[in-house]
């Protein structure tokens, strides 16, 4: 079965308002971090509760002819970071200040730096930007940034197609008057603040606690949507060369659960960071990428050839789990046994090395035989 459209879940958030989580799931991570791009990650917090919480509100509003909601979300984001002209002119002149120094060479700006200092050039074009009215500045960003075509750029702003070319045009002229016909468009890009320096990752329950708002607002959580209501005093975080690879590893072999709502990145250059829990224990796994080595001297096991953590998880019926991840092919490293300390336990590798500790309680194995018995 094809998976639902946004507009199906939409309209069926009509008779079951609870359905509109669904929506948040699949969209909160790139509005999150268009509002981050905007105006930081301080402000985009607030705002990606709010935005969905509007949506949820004006829902009724939304053409379902229109199977994605994405140009719809984008279009409240745009309404609500009309409010915050002052926090993205200063994004946006931090971001100047650091992309000159930034940039990895070689970059198309050789001929540009021979003319101009690189420093004045982006700070003027920041400066140009933050200045430009509201319809123009939006009308730029989501097509420079977000790579949204014309058709749903106009769709999130509620203007015709002749509009957004006629925005567009004359945003993008001012900005060639001052670095040229040639630069504007990759000079605009370059502006993009997660090109000069990575977002910050921030909260991993942000989604989560936000999400619990949101429901709040339209019907009573779930058990699953209750499960994680504050964020983890402490989590590991594992590096793989692999880190997609690892996420299906994880969630089929060990049967781990992802919380969707919380990955971040995936592009070429930055990877994908993603939370994966069980029961109430927390682990995220990222890219053994050169940023990791150099910012937080992360490698993957298969990089060193030995493992430097085991991470221990409690688990319910360990004879089933052990079964489960022999028959998926997990690499055992201590066959399933009674330890002296009162536990089941068995280890195993994952598919790049790291080294996982799975245990039971003997009495709670023992419970649980009794009340199979008495059943």
């Amino acid at each position: 079965m094809d998976p639902r459209t946004d507009a199906e879940v939409i309209a069926l958030s009509f008779t079951s308002p609870a359905e509109f989580g669904e929506l948040f799931d699949r969209h909160a991570t790139t509005l999150f971090r268009y509002f981050v791009r905007r105006v930081g990650p301080d402000d985009a917090d607030s705002l990606l509760g709010e935005l969905f919480r509007i949506a949820f509100e004006k829902r009724n509003g939304f053409d379902t002819e229109r199977p994605e909601a994405r140009p719809w979300l984008y279009g409240i984001a745009s309404n609500l970071l009309a409010r915050h002209r002052q926090g993205e002119a200063r994004r946006l002149d931090a971001t100047a200040r650091l992309v000159h120094t930034a940039v990895a060479a070689p970059e198309p700006f050789t001929d540009v730096d021979a003319r101009l200092d690189a420093s004045r050039l982006w700070a003027d074009v920041a400066a140009a930007i933050a200045t430009l009215p509201q319809g123009e500045r939006d009308t730029l960003l989501l097509f420079a940034w977000e790579g949204m075509p014309y058709d749903q750029i106009a769709a999130a702003l509620d203007v015709p197609v002749g509009t957004v070319r006629s925005r567009l045009n004359r945003a993008r002229g001012r900005l060639r008057e001052l670095v040229g016909e040639h630069e504007e468009e990759q000079v605009t890009a370059t502006l993009r603040p997660d090109r000069v320096y990575p977002l910050d990752v921030g909260d991993p329950g942000l989604f989560k606690r936000e999400k619990e708002r949101l429901m709040s607002t339209i019907g009573t959580p779930t058990p699953q949507e209750e499960a994680w209501t504050r964020t983890p005093a402490m989590y590991p975080r594992l590096a793989y060369a692999d880190e997609v690879a690892a996420l299906e590893f994880l969630t089929r072999v060990f049967q781990f659960t992802e919380r969707r709502e919380a990955r971040m990145g995936g592009t070429d250059d930055e990877g994908t960071l993603a939370w994966l829990e069980f029961g109430d224990g927390v682990v995220m796994i990222g890219r053994a990428s050169d940023a990791a080595r150099e910012t937080h001297h992360l490698y993957s096991p298969g990089e060193v050839n030995h493992a430097a953590v085991l991470i221990n998880v409690t688990v319910n019926d360990i004879d089933s789990h052990y079964q489960h991840a022999v028959a998926e092919g997990a690499t055992i490293t201590m066959p399933i046994e009674d330890a002296f300390y009162g536990y089941r336990r068995y280890e195993a590798d994952d598919l790049e090395g790291h080294h996982w500790h799975f245990q039971e309680s003997l009495d709670a194995i023992r419970a649980r035989e009794q009340e199979q018995a008495a059943g």
